[in-house]
């Protein structure tokens, strides 16, 4: 189903982004002049279309809502677009892209904001009122601003010197890979022993990462291992003989 929304939005995405395109040929439009305060407004006015949309729906016919299918290739097409869409024009536009790697004051305070606002109405919130159509605005807000916290730390971090950082970045492919497995098992074999929340979120923390990293040391000791995960073949040096 995941598989399907992605092809959705990609497909519909590559129309948006070509018809952005030609325009763009036209009327010049820069999107690196957009700055951020533009663009979570933007956002905002997004979020506010897709509540007023699902609102509509739940007045005229509120069935189609239950139906995983519609929500899954409908409602999440609706609302990912902006983002795909966003994540085009950053990409052959390093000046939009700029915005979300160099850190902002306002969007990390506006997210922690967002953030407490979203716990706010999911605990006080009523399904039978405004609790949904609020929480679409929310998250597409928060969503824009956490792009700019994530990556901008993250831009941070890839470029921060550190043989600590190297060797993670190294292994992010493979931890990748390795967690899924050994998500499954902790909370199918181990998960249903440990009553607390937090002590199991912590041990299967160190238990994920500490076996994913001991079997990233593994793969890297033997040949064929490294060859599958890194798609390399070991490179043989050939010893020189000196003429003396």
């Amino acid at each position: 189903m995941v598989l399907l929304v992605l092809v959705i939005l990609t497909t519909v995405s590559i129309g948006i982004f070509t018809w952005f395109q030609k325009r763009q040929e036209t009327s010049k439009p820069r999107p690196a002049a957009i700055s951020l305060a533009r663009l979570s407004l933007i956002f905002f006015l997004l979020g506010m279309a897709y509540a007023a949309i699902r609102r509509i729906i739940f007045i005229v016919y509120p069935a189609i809502l239950s139906d995983g299918m519609f929500n899954f290739i409908v409602m999440q097409t609706l609302f990912y677009v902006p983002f795909f869409i966003l994540g085009a024009l950053a990409f052959i536009h390093p000046d939009l892209k700029a915005r979300f790697t160099t850190p902002s004051r306002g969007c990390t305070l506006g997210a922690a904001v967002a953030f407490i606002a979203y716990l706010l109405n999911q605990r006080y919130g009523s399904g039978d009122a405004w609790m949904y159509e609020t929480e679409s605005v929310i998250t597409m807000v928060i969503g824009l601003w956490m792009v700019n916290v994530v990556f901008s730390l993250g831009h941070r971090l890839l470029n921060f010197q550190s043989a600590r950082v190297t060797y993670f970045v190294n292994a992010s492919l493979f931890i990748y890979l390795v967690h899924h497995p050994l998500t499954l098992f902790f909370g199918a074999y181990i998960t249903p022993h440990i009553s607390s929340n937090l002590i199991g979120f912590l041990c299967g923390l160190i238990f994920v990462m500490g076996i994913a990293l001991i079997l990233y040391e593994i793969h890297l000791r033997i040949p064929l291992l490294k060859f599958l995960f890194s798609g390399k073949p070991p490179v043989k040096r050939e010893s020189r003989a000196t003429i003396g």
